[in-house]
Protein backbone atom coordinates (compact mmCIF):
# COMPACT_ATOMS: atom_id res chain seq x y z
CA UNK A 1 0.00 0.00 0.00
CA UNK A 2 1.47 3.41 -0.73
CA UNK A 3 1.09 6.02 1.74
CA UNK A 4 2.21 9.81 1.71
CA UNK A 5 5.16 11.00 3.72
CA UNK A 6 4.23 13.81 6.10
CA UNK A 7 0.77 13.34 6.09
CA UNK A 8 0.21 16.47 8.37
CA UNK A 9 2.32 19.06 5.90
CA UNK A 10 -0.10 17.83 3.67
CA UNK A 11 -3.30 18.52 5.97
CA UNK A 12 -1.69 22.18 6.14
CA UNK A 13 -1.62 22.81 2.85
CA UNK A 14 -5.07 21.80 2.02
CA UNK A 15 -5.79 23.69 5.03
CA UNK A 16 -3.85 27.09 3.74
CA UNK A 17 -5.38 26.71 0.26
CA UNK A 18 -7.39 30.20 -0.55
CA UNK A 19 -10.63 29.95 -0.84
CA UNK A 20 -12.71 32.09 -2.96
CA UNK A 21 -16.82 33.32 -2.51
CA UNK A 22 -18.93 32.43 -5.87
CA UNK A 23 -19.11 36.50 -5.69
CA UNK A 24 -15.75 36.77 -6.12
CA UNK A 25 -15.43 34.01 -9.34
CA UNK A 26 -18.47 35.87 -10.89
CA UNK A 27 -17.15 39.21 -10.50
CA UNK A 28 -13.80 37.70 -12.23
CA UNK A 29 -15.52 35.36 -14.76
CA UNK A 30 -17.89 38.55 -15.64
CA UNK A 31 -14.31 40.28 -16.58
CA UNK A 32 -13.43 37.34 -19.18
CA UNK A 33 -16.48 37.75 -20.55
CA UNK A 34 -16.59 41.57 -21.16
CA UNK A 35 -13.39 41.20 -22.93
CA UNK A 36 -9.66 41.40 -21.03
CA UNK A 37 -7.96 37.71 -20.95
CA UNK A 38 -7.79 35.55 -18.95
CA UNK A 39 -4.19 36.36 -18.54
CA UNK A 40 -5.03 40.23 -18.15
CA UNK A 41 -7.59 38.99 -15.38
CA UNK A 42 -5.75 36.26 -13.68
CA UNK A 43 -2.67 39.60 -13.08
CA UNK A 44 -5.77 42.22 -11.95
CA UNK A 45 -7.09 39.76 -9.39
CA UNK A 46 -3.97 37.50 -8.70
CA UNK A 47 -5.62 34.16 -9.07
CA UNK A 48 -3.71 31.40 -11.41
CA UNK A 49 -4.88 31.35 -15.15
CA UNK A 50 -5.36 27.48 -14.47
CA UNK A 51 -7.86 28.77 -11.68
CA UNK A 52 -9.70 30.77 -13.54
CA UNK A 53 -10.13 27.98 -16.59
CA UNK A 54 -11.03 25.92 -14.15
CA UNK A 55 -13.99 28.50 -13.15
CA UNK A 56 -14.74 28.92 -16.94
CA UNK A 57 -15.48 25.21 -17.25
CA UNK A 58 -16.96 24.48 -13.94
CA UNK A 59 -19.17 27.47 -14.95
CA UNK A 60 -20.07 26.77 -18.47
CA UNK A 61 -20.83 22.83 -17.01
CA UNK A 62 -23.64 23.66 -15.00
CA UNK A 63 -25.25 26.26 -17.52
CA UNK A 64 -25.29 23.13 -19.46
CA UNK A 65 -26.71 21.32 -17.25
CA UNK A 66 -28.96 23.59 -16.32
CA UNK A 67 -30.64 24.31 -20.14
CA UNK A 68 -30.69 19.93 -20.34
Amino acid sequence: MVQVDEPTRLQAFINNRPTYSDDFKALSLKLIQQGQSVEQVATLIGVSQPTLYEWLTNWNKKKRLALS
